[in-house]
């Protein structure tokens, strides 16, 4: 495992430094940007497939279940961002922004969501009802601020219903995602499950930044292929590849 602890250090480092000195490569950058999604992405989906094939034993049992809807999860996301590496890379769609690629996407949530949820509730009895009153209250109050803080700027911008929805629909859906995944993160902290979780709400967090930026550098029109806040999502999909590969490896 440390192995794998260093290599994802190195990788993450070595897109940190890619993505601060690209000034230096203005041409090269946003071919990597749109590229590397789709692989990573591809990745993280291996990843989690190594860990259906681990736990899979009838279509009724239920941990067969929460790994498939995670690796089907994953593999929609995968599809959404090759669609638009395809949109931008081979049509030449400067941004392929909303498109049949966040259909994808935004889909991808619905699966992940009931392997999130399914995950936490066998070990729910763990949870008290304060503690689910609290996450819910905090969730609901971050729905509402994001929201807020995203309305200003699209609706200033005169952008169009479907695209302002879109551009809602990704940071909330994060929201209840890493809603899910925070009560999971306090079941399992202290124990061998408490790794992956970690892993995996980092990612979700970092999704949850990346697209209230996105959603808000696009409204303003200051988006461009190879900007800094799509750092966030390959990071992000970093974080998903190893909390699988941590789960496999480690349990």
């Amino acid at each position: 495992m440390l192995a794998a602890y260093k290599t994802s250090i190195v990788l993450l480092t070595g897109l940190l430094l890619l993505y601060a000195f690209q000034g230096y490569y203005p041409e090269f950058m946003p071919f990597f940007s749109e590229a590397f999604l789709p692989l990573i992405a591809g990745a993280a989906v291996i990843s989690s497939g190594f860990s259906l094939e681990k736990y899979w034993r009838r279509a009724k049992e239920r941990f067969s279940v929460v790994w498939l809807f995670f690796t089907v999860g994953l593999f929609m996301w995968f599809v959404g961002e090759t669609i638009w590496a395809g949109y931008a890379l081979i049509l030449s769609v400067e941004i392929p922004y909303p498109s049949v690629a966040d259909v994808f996407r935004l889909s991808g949530y619905v699966p992940f969501f009931v392997a999130l949820y399914l995950y936490v509730r066998t070990f729910g009895s763990a949870l008290s009802r304060k503690t689910l009153a609290i996450s819910s209250t905090i969730t609901a109050v971050s729905v509402i601020l994001v929201s807020a803080a995203l309305i200003a700027p699209t609706t200033q911008a005169e952008t169009e219903l479907v695209t302002m929805i879109v551009d809602l629909a990704y940071p909330v859906l994060d929201l209840v995602l890493l809603s899910v995944s925070a009560l999971g993160l306090l079941v399992f902290l202290k124990g061998d499950l408490g790794k992956s979780w970690a892993l995996i709400s980092a990612g979700i967090l970092l999704n949850v930044f990346g697209d209230v930026l996105f959603s808000y550098t696009v409204s303003r029109g200051t988006y461009y292929a190879g900007h800094p806040v799509d750092l966030l999502f390959d990071f992000a999909y970093v974080f998903f590849l190893l909390a699988f590969y941590v789960h496999v490896k480690e349990l």
